[in-house]
């Protein structure tokens, strides 16, 4: 019997389990922790598309009052050139509510903490705070696209709570602004 068949790693203060390997290239199989939120019913998706001519379509995200971070990831897109723009601490009130989806479609999925509106109202500000600012693209080429890509490392981000982040896209033709939104909702061990 080899070391790695009998190999157990702790799954709890009380439970190992044998840790799994790979009988090809003898690799330690795992999975990156984004997708174990998945797995855990804690993952979480908002997508909206609106026609936009030569216009600004605005999108709310209200983090909850709580050690419950969510560790986003935004996905915008245009049909045309478009500028897109991020910021925090604005002091609109919520606008037309989207359903949040939990990407665990299991059993009784467990809803969001965070609230994702579309055209929020009322306040004078979008916030302070700039998180990204693009333009991009030429008026009727192709589409245009902002996105999380496959390095999630280096375009997440983990909101604060209690706040609230304004999304817009301004057009500058008659085009579709998409929002998609991907997180997932943690509370930090130490």
């Amino acid at each position: 019997m080899s070391f790695f068949s009998t190999f157990k790693g702790l799954i709890s203060d009380s439970v190992a389990r044998a840790v799994r390997v790979d009988s090809t290239t003898h690799a330690i199989e795992t999975i990156e922790y984004e997708h174990h939120e998945i797995h855990g019913g804690a993952s979480f998706s908002v997508a909206d598309t609106v026609a936009a001519n030569s216009a600004t379509v605005k999108w709310q995200i209200t983090t909850p009052d709580s050690t419950k971070y969510a560790h986003l990831l935004f996905e915008l897109a245009c049909t045309g050139e478009a500028t897109f723009l991020v910021t925090e601490g604005s002091n609109h009130t919520d606008g037309t509510a989207l359903t949040v989806v939990n990407r665990r479609r299991v059993g009784s999925p467990t809803a969001a903490t965070v609230i994702v509106t579309r055209t929020p109202t009322g306040g004078s500000t979008d916030g302070a705070v700039i998180l990204f600012s693009l333009r991009s693209g030429i008026t009727s080429v192709a589409s245009k696209n902002v996105e999380g890509s496959s390095a999630r490392g280096t375009n997440e981000w983990i909101l604060k709570p209690n706040t609230k982040y304004v999304v817009s896209i301004t057009t500058y033709a008659n085009s579709y602004a998409t929002c998609l939104l991907n997180w997932y909702e943690h509370t930090d061990k130490s």
